[in-house]
């Protein structure tokens, strides 16, 4: 059975929501094809990962919408949180100002942050970054590096992707099985086709360099004809889902992460320092260490009061690696304990990838790559969109909407195109 649909988005773990129902309130037919439950056993903690995301006057009405079309967020009340050496600062908090006022920050830099980021003054300073030293510019840098999708050293991050606004109110929720579920429902609400946990056999190709069709096995099955193809998967999640196609799409091969971003659930004693957790936050043992391993850890609150998620940045080749993740949770939990040494730190359980094989989890759900990979490999199909971890800058929202939007702004122009030649096609039938 052959379906025509103009444009279809295979997405997974909640990607390209927003641009699908954005086409479809604008007329356009589109389809969304579930696949999360292809790629690998995964809790939802792994899913939702522990970047939040800033709210900030780029955010519109209906990306919000999107937002709270899962389960509910929470505002860190007084913002994006580091733990340092030297004790707190809070990107929000009621000291914040003076806090920046009196560090070593270049005035550049508080400018900067306390503008907003502001994007003229901005392009400025990056271009007088190599005169500003790291120690009054790591905040930038920071900015920067720790929700990056590419990794530099430490000094050099500011050289790469986006900043990641800190001084903006900063939301992060604690999500719940059932929100891909209410996501997919809000997505049929408005006018979008959606077809879940799918098995994608197969493409169909045609005449200069296009996607002419998707074949979907399962519940669905059949041949769906298409005019644009939306892919949220990265080319590593596009082999394990379906290696005939990784290789049309990825032809040299999948693109392998230089490090990827691991959880392990950590119970915590009551003690001062625990209790006035906020539900997010990130420590910092040296600054001028690699941002990596237990150097750099996102604590984050869980419904349980004496547990936490603490994530971490790993080599990519350690993933599977028992002996080492041990390893690392030692180190980290001895990390925590010079912090709260009332607090006992209990790792109660390790990463995902300590108990499955690559072969029931697949790719990370947080790769990062190195800088030198370039994002190559791709195939170029006039009718193939991709927004996925090698095309975002850094795990954010913003730069999920950002990468979203240039793809809706694609479509939107081959819709008119597509609707004018239709219209002069019927006036000169008319005509006739």
């Amino acid at each position: 059975m052959e379906l025509g649909n103009p444009v279809i988005l295979v997405s997974a773990f909640g990607r390209g929501h927003w641009l699908a129902a954005v086409l479809a309130q604008e007329g356009i037919k589109t389809t969304l094809v579930d696949v999360s439950s292809q790629l690998g056993v995964w809790p939802i903690e792994d899913v939702e990962g522990p970047f939040g995301f800033f709210r900030t006057e780029k955010i519109s009405e209906s990306q919000t919408e999107r937002l709270y079309s899962e389960d509910p967020f929470e505002e860190v009340p007084n913002g994006f949180t580091l733990w340092l050496k030297d004790g707190p600062m809070e990107c929000k908090g009621p000291l914040t100002k003076y806090r920046i006022e009196n560090s070593p920050f270049s005035t550049h830099i508080q400018e900067l942050f306390f503008s907003g980021l502001n994007e003229k003054l901005g392009k400025n300073i990056y271009k007088n970054l190599d005169s500003i030293k790291f120690s009054q510019s790591w905040l930038l840098h920071l900015a920067h590096q720790w929700a990056s999708t590419t990794y530099s050293p430490n000094a050099k991050a500011a050289e790469e992707g986006q900043a990641t606004p800190l001084f903006s109110s900063f939301l992060v929720r604690q999500a719940t099985r059932n929100g891909l579920e209410k996501s997919l429902t809000w997505l049929e609400s408005k006018g979008v086709e959606v077809i879940r946990s799918q098995k994608v056999a197969d493409m169909s190709f045609g005449g200069g360099k296009t996607i002419t069709g998707i074949e979907l096995s399962g519940r669905s099955q059949g041949l769906f004809k298409l005019e644009q193809l939306v892919w949220t998967l990265t080319s590593e999640e596009t082999y394990f889902l379906n290696e005939k196609i990784g290789k049309s799409f990825f032809p040299e091969g999948a693109l392998e992460p230089e490090w990827c971003w691991v959880r392990y659930r950590v119970g915590l004693q009551s003690c001062f320092e625990r209790d006035r957790l906020p539900i997010h936050c990130v420590v910092v043992e040296d600054l001028f260490s690699p941002w990596t391993h237990e150097n750099l850890m996102i604590i984050q609150r869980t419904p349980l009061a004496d547990q936490f998620d603490v994530w971490m940045r790993v080599p990519a080749v350690q993933r599977f690696n028992k002996e080492y993740l041990q390893v690392r949770s030692e180190r980290m939990r001895l990390y925590l304990m010079e912090r709260m040494s009332l607090s006992d730190p209990q790792v109660l359980n390790f990463p995902q990838e300590y108990y499955y094989t690559y072969t029931q989890l697949g790719a990370s759900r947080f790769p990062v790559f190195s800088k030198k990979s370039s994002r190559r490999g791709r195939a170029h199909f006039a009718n193939l969109h991709l927004t996925n971890p090698e095309v975002w800058p850094h795990y954010s929202w913003g730069a999920y909407f950002d990468t979203d939007d240039r793809i809706i702004v694609k479509i939107r122009a081959w819709w008119h195109e597509k609707l004018l030649k239709a219209q002069k096609e019927k006036r000169k039938e008319q005509s006739l």
